[in-house]
């Protein structure tokens, strides 16, 4: 079984993986890619038909200017062929509450709470999230309505 994938590091390059190793190399820039978050296309039972696809996925990366992630044509591949190897991991609430006050430091809450729940934070489990973090030091209100991080 074969499977063909575009280097994350470059996007510049398309290249054949067999199931089986860990990590895999990208032969244009060199870069070490783990290969459990590997976006595929696939799979492929013999190998005339991964080099056949491998062939298409790369012309199509040398006639288009710019990365991979913004070159549709290669987007449309069947959903039954292109399969991820392990979803992404999601950011806990917590997490995501001290990313967005560390990107925008002191906030009103409102504001927080909107910028939390466009990252996938329902309401109730933010207001019960923020009151976590007050209580154990990491989020203060430095006046009535604001938070920021410790």
């Amino acid at each position: 079984m074969y499977y063909v994938f575009v280097c994350p590091a470059c996007q510049r390059h398309a290249q054949l993986w067999q199931p089986g190793y860990k990590t895999v190399g990208c032969q244009s820039c060199g870069a070490k890619i783990k290969t459990d978050s590997l976006r595929v296309f696939g799979p492929f039972e013999t190998h005339e038909e991964a080099v056949k696809k491998r062939s298409e996925v790369q012309a199509e990366l040398s006639q288009t200017p710019g990365t991979f992630s913004q070159n549709e044509s290669l987007m449309t591949v069947p959903l039954e062929k292109e399969i991820q190897m392990k979803p992404p991991k999601t950011k806990k609430p917590q997490q995501i509450i001290t990313d967005v006050l560390k990107e925008n430091g002191i906030m009103i809450a409102a504001d927080c709470e909107y910028y939390c729940a466009q990252r996938g934070v329902d309401s109730d489990t933010f207001q019960k999230t923020l009151a976590k973090l007050i209580e154990a030091g990491e989020v203060y209100r430095p006046d009535k309505g604001l938070i920021a991080l410790v």
